[in-house]
């Protein structure tokens, strides 16, 4: 850039123009925009609220705001759930002896919500462990919900995994964290005949796909 710099001057303001616009076209994600508008209402006035305060406030102001809102959510999340827990049955989802897994299949379980704070984590664990193995189940049966950071970061893992012919496997996810994948694509993507209730049944369809 330095060296070539004294010709920049040279180039015609029409194609600088061209050139920022694809760049600002790129940086505006309006992909990630439209899918949150698919998600609640909570995230979608957390997304208009930043949004508008960037444009007509201040960038640092939107950040703090949309911390704030997206922690009050949070803690909103976590007392809905357990209100839903009191009374909760025994977990009889449960396997004792794991040496009936075959070779080249892979299980990591999610415990806890899967949101903003933690979706990195387990997306990043997801991917690599996944990347080693053909078949890769994922138990989800303490995952209470999934927030639209947690969204965007488990499609990034699926295409990743996918293009490298892994097969996803989910089990356990509740009612709540199934809407919120129907509704983000997440569910065609993986394919509804990979998705099971229990984990007994996850594993004879890795089975049966694997032999």
């Amino acid at each position: 850039m330095l060296f070539f710099g004294k010709w920049a001057k040279l180039i015609p303001m029409s194609c600088l123009a061209g050139i920022l616009i694809v760049v600002a076209y790129n940086m505006s994600e309006w992909r990630s925009f439209a899918s949150i508008l698919k998600a609640s209402w909570f995230d979608i006035i957390i997304l208009i609220t930043t949004f508008l305060l960037t444009v007509l406030v201040d960038l640092t102001v939107a950040i703090e705001v949309g911390v704030v809102l997206s922690a009050i959510l949070f803690m909103k999340r976590m007392s809905d759930i357990a209100e839903k827990k009191i009374g909760h049955g025994v977990d009889t989802d449960v396997i004792e002896d794991y040496s009936d897994i075959p070779d080249g299949v892979t299980i990591y379980e999610i415990s806890g919500p899967l949101f903003f704070g933690t979706a990195k984590t387990y997306t990043r664990v997801i991917e690599s462990i996944g990347l080693k193995h053909k078949i890769l189940i994922i138990r989800m049966r303490h995952v209470s919900f999934v927030d639209q950071t947690a969204i965007h970061n488990f499609k990034s893992t699926i295409k990743t995994l996918q293009k490298s012919n892994v097969l996803i496997i989910l089990s356990g996810v509740n009612e709540d964290v199934s809407k919120t994948f129907t509704k983000s694509d997440i569910i065609r993507k993986i394919g509804e005949n990979n998705i099971f209730e229990r984990f007994e049944d996850a594993v004879l369809h890795a089975k049966n796909k694997i032999s």
